[in-house]
Formats: structure tokens, C-alpha cells, sequence
């Protein structure tokens, strides 16, 4: 990473540098942040050690860091926010909270530069916070969960990318939402307090998500109870922050729930009241979220007139843009959702999701989004991943970059340091990799070039893709990241398969033979019955176009 300017909010830096020697920067500490230094733990770094002038063991051993460092609180800082001033005699860190320290510590190891036993440092100031205040993940789509490695893996993801939010919701965790009544086995709930631990060790807000819509009897005693039951064990592990998903159900009140409150919108009030009140009476600090059925559109509707007149107005609202998968979220249908909900609202950005199209995988970058979103009523913005933790990592790293900066955010620079990031020996194979798994609910341009081959019938085009696509196999089939070969191995063969499939089409053009023919048209039988899709299948679509596929035999009324 060495496009700062990018990176960070604001940099400054005139030309000049210090260096200082060893391999680590010792960082001598003396802090006004706070009279109780208690720091150990708080700083994750490989190359920076943080050790304080007041230990008695450095006080007999002065001089043992490399250089000083001095951390301030400035509560006039964004949450999350920072200063990081590199001097000739010092480096100064200013921050709010301890998240903001922690940020001030990357921004430090991004910058500093291994010189063969010393470190290069410019003099610099930065002064950089986020656009978001919560930032994060959230674990929110239909299929396989991700596995507990893959949640623990998620939580150090999130901290290298100044992301701060973690949200449990898998929809197939069945004590999430079809077994919401009911506590957690043993071992699923330690997991969950490992989680919670991890994400408390880096600094990351967890949220407990439950969703009891389907099946809620809104004036049960007996349910509410259940719900209660489920939050206290999630309070005794430390969890503060917690949400209510009604989403995806069927809502319209049936039987004794419409009996008890007529509208869907006044029962979810309703439901979502009842928490936040408990929790007011439970917890001296949480946070509640709510996530409403009618979690998009861009119109008013009865549904979100209750919404923004009944439930309490320090809970906050999910929605995911003006669709499901919404292509774009521009500054108008932000500003009216927020007018039409009345709370303040967190983007549930279903990117890079595929849960609805199992045959996909989406690499491509987060795109089309507002800018200033934050300045339309809008204090966070969380991702869906793919159930392919792995695969998910090269979009969530532009997501990052829109969650901090939005105001500076560009999709393409975004990608390519993405991509440089995920795998930096292998550029080039992975950004075509990428590229032809782009998103295809969001994203609708096609490789133009390619689109004229199949019109004009340029068989030496379409011939050089799949002669890079060959290469760009070898090299990924070769990599040493068996998480992402195991997950991105059913589109792997997929793209060997459409190889065989133009083979087999670029001889039945050459040729013209029954038999060229006959192949071509057994590889393109296999094609159809392919589950995972590559691309906008450019072999297929030729084949269609020039005439190789099978047509239907004619059938005769008898």
C-alpha cells in the first residue's frame, strides 16, 4: 500500500524523512491519554512495540526504544478517528478511543519502510476518521454458515481494514431464527463467547442478531420471555449490542397476533419496544438495530408511517437500497428512506452476497453508492459476504475503503489494490480471475471487445481469451492458498470446462466434419447442465450465435 493519499482522510507530507535503526520500531511510550496506562493488549502490531517509560523495567534500562511515541486524547476527534504526527524526535498520537490508537498504529506500520536494518518513517501528519460510524460485516445470508475458523479469520480481517462491526445472523443458524425460542447447545454457545472474546481483543463492536418473525405470538407473555432468556445469556458473556431481523417473513398479522395489534408495522413496533426496554433496564450502554420487513424500497408505505411513529427513535434501521440488490443507492432515495423511517439508518449492502445465485461468485468491487451517505442520515454501513469466506475478501477490501472514505471513494483504484493485497505474486491471473466473475445483479457491462467477436464472428479473439484464460488456470492451480483453490475450485473447472468447450467449437469451425461437430455439440450439452457459470459464457453464447447448437427436432401432431 503506497497510495496514501488514498488511503488516509488527509496526509501531509513535504519530502523529508527520518530513519531509525533495527528491524522493529521500539516506541518508547509517554501518554496523557489516560493516568491508568494500561496498553498491553490493546496494540497489535508485527513490526511496532509499544513499551511505557513508566515500567520500572525501562526506567533502569532508559533509552531502550528506538524512537518515542506519545499518545493524547482529543475528544474533539471523530469516533474511531485519529492524529498521527511523525517528527524528528518523536511520533504523536492523538485519538479518541482506543480504536483510534489501534488505527494510528496501522497507519504507522503502512507508512514505515524496512531499509535492510533500519526503518524509513517520512515526516508526516495525517489526520484521518471515518464516514461511517459502524463499519463491518455482517454474517447475514441463506446457505451453509461460515465455519468458526472462518468467523475468527473474519474478525482479524476486519481489524487490519478498519472495520468495526460484527454482526451474528446466519440465517441458517437455526437458534438465530427457526429455533429462536430455545437456548444454545453447549458447544455453539461457547463459540459464540470465543467469538465475542476475539472480537473484544480487536476491538470489534459484536452484535447478536435474532430473528423471532415467523412464528412470534406478539401478545404472549411466554415468548417474550424467551426472547429475554435468549439476550440475558448473551449479556452474561459481555454481549452490549444486539438486533431484531423481521426480515423475509410473512407479515401481515394472522389469527391472535391481528387480534392484538391489527398492522404489521405496529406489531414490530411493538416487539422491537419491548427489547429496547428491557435492555434499557438491563444494560447501562447497548445498541439496538432493527432490521423491518419492508428493508427495501424507495416509497413511502402505512408499514414505515408506524415504523417512525411508534418505535423508539434511538433504535436504528437496516435497509439494503432501493431493491434487494440494489445497483445503485444514489443521495435521493438515501435522504427519503431516512424521512420515511424516521431513525437513523445502517446500508445492509447485500455485496458480495451470491446466496441468491449459488452459481456465481462475485470478485468485483462495491459500486455506485452515494458519497456522502453519512450526511443523509446514515451512521453505518455493513456488508453481506458470500458463504465463500475466502472469495469474499477482495470485495470487502474495497468495501473497507468506501466505509471509511466514501467521499473518496473510486471503485477501480479500490479493486486493484484489493487484488494486490489478496494476492500480490499473482496480479495480473487474478484481476482477469476477477474480472470474470464480476457482479452481475449490480454490475451490467460486458467486455466489449469480446461481445464484438460473437457479432462479427472473430474467431481469433474469442481464441486469445481462452488462451488466457489456460494460463491464468496454471497459475492459480499452482498458488499456495488452499482456502481459496478449495472454495473457488467448482468455477476453476467450470473455466477448464468452457476451455474444452471452445476447443471443441473453434475445430467444428475449422473443420467442418459430422464428427468436429458431433463433439462440439457434446460439450455444449455438458455446458447446459453446468450448475456454476463463468463469465457471460462467451463459448456458449458463440456457439448459439454461429449455429453449432443442436436445434430441437420438430414435433408432428398425430
Amino acid at each position: 500500500m503506497r497510495d496514501f493519499h488514498y488511503y488516509f482522510r488527509d496526509y501531509y507530507h513535504c519530502g523529508e524523512y527520518i530513519e531509525v535503526q533495527g528491524d522493529k520500531l521500539i516506541c518508547e511510550l509517554s501518554s496523557k491519554y489516560a493516568l491508568n496506562q494500561q496498553f498491553e493488549g490493546v496494540i497489535h502490531s508485527d513490526r511496532i512495540e509499544i513499551v511505557s517509560k513508566h515500567k520500572e523495567f525501562v526506567e533502569r534500562r532508559f533509552g531502550l526504544g528506538n524512537i518515542n511515541l506519545d499518545f493524547e486524547y482529543d475528544p474533539e476527534l471523530a469516533e474511531d478517528g485519529y492524529v498521527l504526527k511523525v517528527e524528528k524526535e518523536r511520533i504523536l498520537i492523538a485519538a479518541r478511543n482506543k480504536r483510534g490508537i489501534q488505527y494510528a498504529v496501522d497507519a504507522l506500520d503502512v507508512i514505515a519502510e524496512s531499509r535492510g536494518g533500519s526503518i524509513r518513517l517520512p515526516l508526516v501528519a495525517i489526520h484521518d476518521e471515518p464516514s461511517f460510524r459502524i463499519r463491518g460485516i455482517i454474517e447475514g445470508f441463506y446457505g451453509e454458515p461460515w465455519t468458526f475458523a472462518d468467523r475468527l479469520d473474519s474478525i482479524e480481517f476486519m481489524a487490519r481494514h478498519r472495520m468495526n462491526t460484527f454482526l451474528y445472523a446466519p440465517k441458517d443458524d437455526r437458534y438465530h431464527r427457526e429455533l429462536w425460542r430455545e437456548p444454545y447447545p453447549e458447544a455453539e454457545f461457547a463459540n459464540i463467547r470465543t467469538l465475542k472474546q476475539h472480537c473484544d481483543e480487536r476491538h470489534i463492536d459484536f452484535y447478536y442478531c435474532i430473528s423471532p418473525g415467523n412464528d412470534m405470538k406478539f401478545a404472549s407473555p411466554a415468548d417474550f420471555e424467551c426472547i429475554f432468556r435468549k439476550l440475558r445469556a448473551m449479556m452474561d458473556i459481555g454481549v452490549k449490542h444486539f438486533a431484531v431481523l423481521m426480515d423475509d417473513i410473512d407479515y401481515v398479522p394472522k389469527e391472535e397476533n391481528a387480534h392484538f395489534l391489527e398492522r404489521p408495522g405496529l406489531a414490530h413496533a411493538y416487539l422491537v419496544n419491548e427489547i429496547n426496554r428491557f435492555l434499557q433496564e438491563s444494560l447501562p450502554h447497548y445498541r439496538l438495530v432493527m432490521c423491518p420487513s419492508e428493508y427495501w424500497s424507495y416509497w413511502d408505505t402505512e408499514y414505515k408511517k408506524d415504523i417512525r411513529e411508534t418505535m423508539d427513535a434511538s433504535v436504528l434501521v437496516f435497509w439494503t437500497g432501493y431493491f434487494v440488490f440494489a445497483p445503485v443507492i444514489d443521495r435521493k432515495h438515501a435522504s427519503d428512506n431516512r424521512r420515511f423511517y424516521g431513525h437513523d439508518l445502517i446500508l445492509w449492502d447485500n455485496i458480495p452476497v451470491n446466496d441468491a445465485d449459488r452459481g456465481r461468485i462475485f470478485m468485483g468491487p462495491v459500486r455506485n453508492r452515494y458519497s456522502r451517505l453519512a450526511q443523509h442520515g446514515h451512521v453505518g454501513f455493513v456488508s453481506n459476504p458470500m458463504n465463500q469466506w475466502e472469495l469474499s475478501k477482495i470485495p470487502l477490501i474495497t468495501l473497507s475503503h468506501y466505509m471509511w472514505n466514501s467521499e473518496r471513494y473510486e471503485p477501480d483504484v479500490s479493486w486493484n489494490l484489493a487484488v494486490n493485497e489478496f494476492a500480490p505474486e499473482l496480479v495480473d491471473a487474478m484481476t482477469f480471475f476477477c474480472a470474470n466473475n464480476d457482479n452481475g445483479r449490480l454490475w451490467f457491462g460486458r467486455d466489449e471487445a469480446l461481445e464484438r467477436a460473437i457479432e462479427t464472428r472473430d474467431v481469433a479473439v474469442v481464441d486469445r481469451h481462452y488462451q488466457q484464460w489456460a494460463s491464468v488456470l496454471e497459475q492459480l492451480q499452482a498458488w499456495n492458498n488452499e482456502k481459496f483453490l478449495a472454495e473457488a475450485g467448482p468455477w476453476l473447472e467450470r473455466a477448464q470446462h468452457d476451455i474444452r468447450l471452445w476447443r471443441a467449437i473453434r475445430e467444428a469451425l475449422a473443420s467442418g466434419t459430422e464428427q468436429a461437430k458431433a463433439a462440439a455439440a457434446e460439450q455444449i450439452a455438458r455446458s447446459k447442465e453446468q450448475q456454476t457459470r463463468i463469465g457471460s459464457d462467451i463459448a456458449l453464447r458463440a456457439a448459439e450465435r454461429w449455429g453449432l447448437c443442436p436445434q430441437p427436432e420438430p414435433t408432428t401432431e398425430g
